[in-house]
């Protein structure tokens, strides 16, 4: 008798898995990209924000940085000097990203302050 009585709350629940089951499958399959992305749209979502933390691996406190395509930018304030800092770490770059055609295989970059143009190479 308790088997009957709970068959409509089993198929119930079952309907409810199975329809979720399908909506997150759905929804994985149109997120999934059905072409190869650009290089710039891959790197873009790729990126990542690494927040401070209170001990680095040394010790020392971290600095914030944003990760695109292997290149570290990291904005932050000088605490002796109270200047605006940024820095930009191409140890890890991603190779698609070099200008190999140039003998010192250098990343092309155009850095703007307010729209003004304060580098290019």
């Amino acid at each position: 008798m308790l088997a009957k009585s709970a068959m409509p709350c089993a198929r119930r629940i079952a309907a409810i898995i199975t329809g979720i089951r399908t909506v997150m499958t759905n929804w994985f399959d149109r997120n999934a990209p059905s072409a190869v992305l650009p290089l710039h749209h891959e790197l873009h979502h790729a990126a990542r924000f690494w927040p401070v933390e209170a001990a680095g691996y040394d010790g020392e406190d971290t600095l914030p940085a944003l990760e695109l395509g292997g290149i570290f930018v990291f904005v932050y304030i000088d605490p002796e000097t109270t200047e605006l800092r940024v820095s930009i770490d191409l140890d890890t770059v991603d190779q698609r990203l070099v200008r190999h055609d140039d003998p010192h295989e250098t990343v092309p970059m155009h850095i703007t302050v307010q729209g003004d143009t304060v580098f290019h190479a």
